[in-house]
């Protein structure tokens, strides 16, 4: 299993940039300190091609997994869910986390369908989070059990570069899962995010759960 060495792994992505890139790519810049300030790892993941950017991930934990994530979702196109199907996802995901021990509101409450045409997106979030918070808040203990430090370390220094993806919490999650549990085991973050493929962000408020639809936001109604 490759050890966890987030510097070494820092360093390792900027001289696959420098290659890949070369003078027709940005220019190459001084590495900062800090990993989370290193701009150059967040965008530049996406300016490679498919053989750099599996150079790149060579050095994590179930690097295979992760890209064929990555594969999968560039390559699949986005279809639209009805509200009765994003409803039952939304359950099915709930009930799933209940069975694996944790934390989740109860998959039998009432799911409100709501849209642009009675609150904004910003107003309805103002108040509630994710229904699947707390497996969110912990997949990188998931990670370090799973694939030890260098697994945890690994989910850390994706999380930035896989959001710039899609500008998706639902989308990284998923493609890091694979760093949290072994080949095949029963995937939580698969609800999340078919919601989001399907035009949907799901949201709880105390003992409110509720779906947003988002289809028309995302070019799918």
């Amino acid at each position: 299993m490759p050890l966890s060495n987030p510097k070494a792994w820092q360093r390792h992505w900027h001289a696959v940039f420098d290659e890949a890139l070369g003078p027709d790519g940005p220019e190459p810049e001084d590495m900062p300190d800090d990993i989370d300030t290193d701009f150059r790892l967040q965008f530049e993941l996406w300016d490679l091609n498919a053989a750099a950017r599996e150079r790149v991930f060579s050095v994590f934990p179930r690097h295979g997994d992760m890209l064929a994530r990555i594969q999968t979702h560039q390559a699949a196109p986005r279809r639209a869910i009805g509200p009765d199907e994003a409803t039952r996802q939304l359950r099915d995901g709930l009930g799933l986390l209940k069975g694996m021990g944790i934390e989740a509101p109860d998959a039998a409450t009432t799911v409100e369908v709501i849209d642009d045409s009675k609150t904004t997106l910003l107003k309805a979030f103002a108040t509630a989070e994710s229904p699947f918070v707390y497996l969110h808040d912990q997949l990188g203990e998931m990670a370090l059990q799973e694939t030890g430090d260098a697994g945890k370390d690994a989910y850390h220094f994706l999380v930035e570069p896989l959001y710039r993806l899609a500008a998706s919490y639902p989308v990284l999650h998923w493609i890091l899962w694979p760093l949290c549990a072994t080949p095949g085991a029963v995937d939580p973050t698969e609800a999340s995010y078919r919601l989001w493929q399907g035009g949907w962000s799901p949201g709880w408020q105390e003992d409110r759960l509720f779906i947003f639809d988002r289809r028309k936001e995302f070019g799918l109604a």
